[in-house]
């Protein structure tokens, strides 16, 4: 059980502007009228190659709009998403009469749209003004500076197939293309003011991307509860999601056309994620933005490689929390002490990883050792590693977690 608090509690929980959030089969057909109580009359869509051109699943999107309602449609969205194609989204959108978007596709799109949205804004038009939003972070003072909007964004509608929870963010993540470091631009009017989660959308959504992605969900829940700013609510939130995460992801594993149980994984992802505005995060996600950025690792299988590593390196630090999460994943009993029961939630999360044949070391992707000093230092750049549960001294920290996870 959680010890009992010594202290009264004290915060401000931060709610973010979302309209709706609606869930459940066929529940893109509500599209129409989410997009009536928001304003948009001509949206343009931003998704993915993939779903643009080897499913029905756009045309689809674009006759429950209304084919002549669409304002376009953006369908080559890339990983990471770099920051000259959101300029090229957003010179194109200019030229039409849009007056909201919709996502449609994973995190990119979700990223992409949101970006797209600040840069017409703010009148963004060239690389050297974009530089000036996203969030800036001195490892050196611990300080970290970025340019709020001055203007209202267009409304944003996300409709997501995966599990990595972006759309209820109010962070753009993006990548430069020169340094190859992952950076990410902050404000709550960048948060989509509805999404739409259905599962039968999602049936096209490649098995092992449904899978990272859950995966990345988890280490959402995971780091909310390691986070030195973790409070009984969030806690909560983290909890229950990895309760649904772990129970339904196998089944989906087992019957990909299960829409129960990925109904009920979009439901865990939505939950990981919701208390995020208020928590920091860390290492995980830290090195997951640079594994990206940098080298092309996929959202969701940076937390396939990181999360556990980085569990056991902040488990001196975090081992109540631990305790916590191993004992809802069913690894260790509620009447094990936390030093025990904490010792079982790393090795517990790699098997669940690897029971869902997905990369569990680093050397099942496309990273190379060669790599590790400019992952280091990209990272050390990236403030969620500055909230780290356990502190980070300087590169060589990184590059023996990396090390590890090898």
């Amino acid at each position: 059980m959680e010890k009992v608090l010594e202290k009264t509690l004290q915060g401000n929980f931060l709610l973010l502007p979302m309209n709706n959030v609606v869930f459940g089969e066929n529940a893109v057909e509500q599209l129409p009228q989410l997009l009536e109580m928001n304003g948009i009359k001509n949206p343009y869509i931003i998704t993915g190659n993939t779903l643009a051109n080897k499913t029905p699943l756009v045309d689809r999107l674009k006759n429950i709009i209304g084919v002549n309602n669409v304002a376009g449609v953006y369908s080559d969205c890339k990983a990471h998403v770099p920051k000259r194609m959101i300029l090229d989204i957003a010179n194109d959108m200019r030229k039409t009469n849009a007056d909201g978007i919709i996502s449609f596709g994973g995190g990119s799109p979700v990223d992409a749209a949101k970006s797209v949205a600040m840069v017409l804004a703010e009148e963004i038009f060239s690389i050297e003004k974009l530089n000036e939003y996203p969030i800036q972070f001195n490892y050196q003072t611990g300080e970290s500076t970025f340019r709020p909007l001055s203007a209202k964004p267009l409304p944003h509608i996300a409709i997501t197939t995966t599990l990595s929870a972006g759309e209820f963010t109010h962070i753009a993540g993006m990548t430069d293309e020169v340094t190859k470091v992952k950076v990410g631009a902050i404000d709550p009017k960048l948060t989509p003011v509805a999404v739409i989660h259905d599962p039968v959308l999602t049936l096209y959504t490649p098995d092992w991307l449904w899978l990272s992605t859950g995966i990345r969900a988890v280490d959402h829940a995971v780091e909310s509860i390691c986070s030195n700013d973790h409070m009984p609510f969030t806690n909560a939130l983290g909890k229950e999601a990895l309760q649904l995460l772990t129970n339904y992801l196998p089944k989906c594993k087992e019957n990909p056309n299960d829409l129960i149980a990925r109904s009920y994984c979009q439901m865990g992802a939505w939950l990981s994620i919701s208390g995020l505005a208020n928590v920091n995060l860390g290492l995980s996600h830290g090195i997951g933005h640079q594994l990206g950025g940098r080298c092309g690792v996929p959202h969701g299988v940076t937390s396939c490689v990181m999360l556990p590593t980085v569990m056991e390196y902040n488990l001196e630090v975090t081992r109540e929390r631990q305790a916590m999460i191993a004992r809802v994943i069913g690894a260790a009993e509620y009447n094990e002490n936390d030093e025990v029961a904490a010792s079982k939630a790393a090795p517990a999360i790699r098997k669940f990883i690897k029971d869902l044949d997905l990369p569990w070391r680093l050397r099942d992707t496309v990273v190379t050792k060669s790599d590790f000093d400019a992952l280091a230092k990209d990272a050390l750049e990236d403030f969620i590693v500055a909230t780290n549960p356990r502190k980070i001294n300087g590169r060589e920290d990184v590059i023996n977690l990396l090390e590890k996870a090898w």
